[in-house]
């Protein structure tokens, strides 16, 4: 009985309670988690590691990693083609709520015109399936009878320092990308749309809100510098040179927030610099503005391996406290060691130009 009412109290609050998932400022070099039309997208296979490292500064332990690899699949005929990938993601909020999760991408890619000219418009429609596992351990939160006599007890009495709380849940997504690609020389545009946490349930006590996601990019193309020799195995024996910018709203609940920048490509090196935030919005008198951005990324001659480095430059009224946010991706691209183009297989060429890097 005396531990009866405690986990009474969790389980409702756990219930009436709802959560954020985790964000990424390089939500374009973590495609999978933010829209599953984004698998396949490099026309190749791939693997990605992702970590995210929020506020150290303030010891609250926001950490966040993820791991995906995708692929492009095309019959023989190349008319449909599809998309594959999987996610593993794990979400750390503190010593006290930890969340892990995988998830299944599906993707269909529709030629809507196919390439002429160097013109190609497509179609993609993306479903998702996912399950995630939530720990609540209030043994890493403080408690009243932890404070005795003007010291610190490092063990509380108090029952619910002795209850865990795991949450299980699985959840469908969807997710569509509209793109009009060129060649290297002309403009690239794409638009794309996700809805997360469709099958949320207030029967099941799901917390997960549903989340809407918004995208849409522009890659203008600078002059290209050809150059002799070929770019590990894919055969590109040219270094780009454009100049990216892409834009992404995403709610959830009664939060908005809006990442808007820019990303300039000298084959191997890309910089950007990025904003989140909605300037004039306020909530709860509160002003939505989060963070400037500043990030850098390489790709490593002759060796199929990408590196990408973000900082997020806190402009909230945390600011300097919080420490910011350090965030790594790394990409390899699994095609850079075989050669997967035999009849199934499109080569790097098939890549979507809008958000190749």
């Amino acid at each position: 009985m005396k531990l009866f009412l405690p986990i009474v109290f969790l389980v409702t609050l756990f219930g009436t309670a709802s959560a954020q998932d985790p964000q990424f400022s390089q939500f374009y070099a973590n495609p999978l988690y933010h829209n599953p039309a984004f698998a396949g997208n490099n026309g190749e296979s791939r693997v990605a590691f992702n970590y995210r490292n929020q506020w150290p500064a303030l010891g609250a332990n926001y950490q966040t990693y993820a791991a995906s690899f995708d692929t492009y699949l095309e019959p023989g005929g190349g008319l449909l083609g599809a998309g594959l990938g999987v996610q593993a993601f794990h979400d750390s909020q503190g010593n006290f709520m930890r969340s892990n999760g995988v998830a299944l991408q599906g993707a269909l890619y529709t030629p809507l015109l196919a390439r002429r000219n160097g013109l190609q418009i497509d179609l993609v429609g993306a479903g998702q399936v996912s399950y995630t596992s939530s720990l609540i351990n209030p043994g890493g939160l403080t408690f009243v009878d932890q404070f005795v006599g003007g010291g610190f007890n490092p063990v509380s009495l108090d029952p619910l320092a002795q209850v865990g709380l795991a949450h299980n849940r699985a959840n469908v997504s969807v997710g569509t990308v509209f793109e009009i690609s060129n060649t290297d020389q002309q403009a690239s545009f794409w638009v794309g749309g996700t809805l997360h946490n469709l099958s949320r349930s207030r029967l099941r006590n799901d917390v997960d809100q549903r989340r809407l996601g918004l995208q849409a990019g522009i890659t203008l193309p600078l002059d290209n510098l050809y150059i002799g020799g070929q770019k590990g195995t894919g055969g590109e024996a040219e270094r780009l040179r454009n100049i990216s910018l892409t834009a992404y709203y995403r709610q959830q609940g009664p939060d908005r927030q809006l990442d808007a920048g820019i990303n300039f490509l000298y084959d191997p090196i890309m910089l950007g610099v990025w904003y989140r935030g909605i300037p004039l919005r306020k909530f709860n008198q509160t002003s939505q503005r989060d963070a400037l951005i500043l990030m850098a990324g390489i790709q490593l001659a002759n060796f199929p391996v990408q590196f990408q480095y973000s900082y997020d430059v806190t402009v909230s009224s945390l600011r300097w406290a919080s420490g910011g946010a350090h965030e790594i991706t790394i990409w390899y691209k699994l095609d850079g060691l075989w050669s997967l183009s035999s009849g199934r297989y499109q080569s790097a060429a098939r890549q979507r130009r809008c958000i190749r890097f």
